[in-house]
């Protein structure tokens, strides 16, 4: 993906491109990460339009990242006390490396500023993501279980002072 780079905010009518765009990056972000039958059902269930609302009305803010006019990531986010959580980054595969993750990180910092850390949730052996996290100055916090469906699994919190 080529041309200009633009971070807008999203409103309830825009959400399913959201949607549309986990359905292209979940397959491939976690691919090896979790069984490929059960991707599907995940989307299905955490990028619902009525599950992206409420998530919405609980004060989590949404903004998709544009490359050339065409959607090309997108990121959730919202504020606790003083902290900031990246609830949802991804970006599509062919748009990865144009800074857009770092990009859409910084809207959702200035967009809840001021706080003291900015804090996140990753799959503990998704390596590039973690990769990808501590080059953007996160470290590991902790280690969390996590329950999704009748899968049971290990997240690390990450989190990077402001």
């Amino acid at each position: 993906m080529t041309g200009a780079r633009v971070v807008l905010p999203l409103s309830k009518a825009d959400l399913p491109r959201v949607t549309t765009i986990a359905e292209v990056v979940w397959p491939v972000a976690f691919d090896g990460l979790i069984p490929a039958a059960e991707i599907p059902r995940i989307v299905e269930t955490v990028y619902a339009p009525s599950q992206l609302e409420a998530d919405m009305d609980a004060g989590h803010a949404f903004w998709i990242a544009q490359v050339g006019g065409k959607d090309a990531a997108f990121c959730a986010s919202f504020r606790e006390g003083d902290t900031i959580w990246l609830k949802k980054l991804y970006v599509l595969p062919e748009a990865q490396g144009q800074g857009l993750g770092t990009l859409l990180t910084e809207t959702a910092i200035r967009h809840f500023a001021p706080a003291r850390e900015i804090a996140l949730f990753v799959k503990n052996d998704n390596l590039k993501a973690i990769g990808f996290y501590k080059r953007a100055g996160f470290s590991v916090a902790r280690e969390v279980p996590v329950v999704m469906g009748h899968m049971h699994f290990t997240d690390f919190v990450m989190t990077k002072p402001l």
